[in-house]
């Protein structure tokens, strides 16, 4: 399981908020949490989570499927 799904499963009414703080529909953010967060959302999606998804846990993320990630 990916740390974004972890945060979203955590409390109720996430996905909609980052949605809407990413200016991106809840199917986004859905689809970031199963196939890994675009390079162009970290920092975002960090800011807004305040750390509990980490820039590292989302770059180790992409690592895994084997994708080069320039930050």
């Amino acid at each position: 399981m990916t740390a974004l799904k972890d945060w979203l499963a955590g409390k109720r009414g996430r996905s909609v908020a980052l949605a809407a703080h990413l200016g991106v529909g809840k199917s986004r953010v859905s689809q970031m949490a199963a196939e890994g967060v675009p390079k162009r959302y970290m920092l975002k999606v960090r800011d807004f989570t305040n750390g509990e998804v980490s820039l590292e846990s989302m770059l180790q993320e992409h690592a895994e499927r084997g994708e080069v990630s320039h930050v």
